[in-house]
């Protein structure tokens, strides 16, 4: 278990960082975050019995949609540009590197912090452009899935690419690569 994982970002910043809203908000919360070369993300979904999507998608075997895993490995990967957006402008701004979940923990009240969050999240734009994805477990009602999201690269016309990976347990359920868009207005 990483030392970060005892820190969380309150419920309501939370919501303010992401562009998602129930029913489709894929991620229940952030566990780890590293900032800068070889940085990741970290995040938690469960499953639960009474997901609105399990309800049609075999009735009498549940089981959690491959399209919803790629839009959880999505939002993740969104979460953790973001997450460096923010790192980088605090850095930029106040001259303190913030390099983990823990670091922005200690500045999640300041209203420094929530000014930058509320502004780059009114300034950003990202949806999911494509996926290349191996599906190799299945996950029910019950599981929780962690996911783990690594930018590989960012293109010129606006693409991050993402080494991407879910687990239920040590349990491997799907890797492989997204890709969001992201556009700032």
């Amino acid at each position: 278990m990483s030392r970060n994982n005892q820190y969380s970002i309150p419920p309501k910043v939370f919501l303010e960082m992401g562009g998602w809203r129930q029913p489709l908000m894929m991620v229940d919360s952030i566990s780890d975050y590293k900032y800068g070369e070889n940085g990741f993300v970290k995040v938690i979904k469960h499953i639960t019995y009474n997901e609105p999507y399990l309800l049609g998608h075999f009735p009498d075997d549940p089981i959690m949609p491959g399209a919803i895993i790629s839009e959880i490995f999505g939002q993740a990967s969104e979460y953790f540009s973001f997450l460096t957006d923010i790192c980088d402008i605090y850095k930029d701004t106040y001259g303190e590197e913030l390099r983990n979940l823990c670091n922005i923990h200690s500045k999640i009240h300041d209203e420094n912090m929530l000014n930058i969050i509320r502004t780059r999240r009114s300034q950003v734009r990202g949806v999911l452009a494509a996926q290349n994805l191996k599906f190799k477990d299945i996950a029910y009602p019950g599981d929780t899935i962690e996911v783990i999201s690594k930018l590989t690269f960012s293109d010129n016309n606006g693409f991050k690419h993402y080494s991407v990976s879910a687990h239920v347990g040590k349990k491997l359920i799907s890797q492989g690569t997204i890709i969001n868009f992201r556009q700032v207005k």
